[in-house]
C-alpha cells in the first residue's frame, strides 16, 4: 500500500504530462488551419479582417475539438481495460493505474463533448473509446464513465445527464462491472446507474433514480426513486398479479 501511495504522489505529476500530451498534440492540425484559412482572405479595412480573424479563430477551435476528441478516443480504444464481467483487483495494481489514466483522458475531453451530445460524432467517441452501442440509440448525455464497461444494446434512449458509473473501491479493492442496458429500455435524465446494473429490454428507469450497484430491472418494468425501487411491472406481469 506504501508503494501504491508513493505510485499515486507520481501520477499526479504524470497527470499534469498526460494534460499537455491530450490537450497539445491536438493543437497541431488547428494551428496549421489556422495559418492556411488566415491567408486565404484580406482586407485592408480594420474592422472588415478583424471579423475575418475572428471566425477563423472560432473555426480553428473547432478543429481543435475535433482533434482533441479524436486523439483522446483513440487514446482510450488503445489502453482501455477489456473487461467482460465483473473483476475484482487491488487497489494497488496496474489495473488501476491504467483505469486512471483512462478516466484523466476521459475527463479532460467531457467539457467540449458535452456540446455534442447527441449526436452521431458522440456515439462514434463513444464507441472508439470502448463502449459496445447498439443501432437507433439516442445518447443525451456525456457521462459514459468507464466506456470498457458499458453496452447499450438497439433502440435505447438515455437522458440528459444520466450517470453511468462502471467502477466502485471497496475495502482496498478496485472493483469493475460492465453496465448494460438492453434493447428498447429507456434511463431517464439525471439518473445514475453504479456497477453491474442490467436494464431488461423495454424497462424503463424514471429522471433522477439511482440504481444500486448490481441490480436488474427485469423488462418491461418501470422503476424509479432513490435508491430505485419497482413503480410499475410489465402487463405480462401485472395481469399474472391481478
Amino acid at each position: 500500500m506504501r508503494m501504491f501511495k508513493f505510485l499515486q504522489t507520481v501520477g499526479s505529476f504524470v497527470v499534469v504530462l498526460v494534460m499537455v500530451l491530450v490537450w497539445g498534440v491536438p493543437l497541431a492540425p488547428a494551428i496549421v488551419y489556422y495559418h492556411w484559412a488566415n491567408g486565404l482572405i484580406s482586407f485592408d479595412h480594420q474592422w472588415a479582417q478583424a471579423l475575418v480573424t475572428g471566425l477563423v479563430l472560432s473555426s480553428s477551435f473547432i478543429v481543435y475539438i475535433f482533434s482533441l476528441l479524436t486523439f483522446s478516443a483513440i487514446l482510450q480504444f488503445i489502453l482501455h481495460l477489456r473487461i467482460k464481467e465483473k473483476t475484482v483487483v487491488p487497489l494497488a495494481s496496474l489495473h488501476t493505474l491504467r483505469w486512471a489514466f483512462c478516466g484523466q483522458v476521459l475527463r479532460s475531453t467531457q467539457p467540449f463533448l458535452q456540446h455534442f451530445v447527441p449526436s452521431f460524432f458522440a456515439n462514434a467517441y463513444f464507441r472508439v473509446s470502448g463502449a459496445k452501442i447498439g443501432k437507433n440509440t439516442q445518447i443525451n448525455t456525456f457521462r459514459l464513465n468507464d466506456p470498457g464497461l458499458i453496452r447499450i444494446d438497439d433502440d435505447c434512449v438515455v437522458g440528459g445527464g444520466a450517470t453511468f458509473n462502471g467502477h466502485l473501491v471497496e475495502k482496498n479493492q478496485m472493483i469493475f462491472a460492465p453496465i448494460h442496458m438492453k434493447a428498447g429500455s429507456l434511463v431517464g435524465a439525471g439518473s445514475t446507474l453504479q456497477p453491474g446494473v442490467t436494464i431488461g429490454e423495454n424497462a424503463v428507469i424514471a429522471s433522477s433514480a439511482l440504481v444500486p450497484k448490481y441490480r436488474t430491472i427485469p423488462a418491461g418494468e418501470v422503476w424509479g426513486g432513490l435508491p430505485a425501487v419497482r413503480i410499475r411491472g410489465s402487463s405480462s406481469r401485472d395481469e399474472s398479479e391481478a
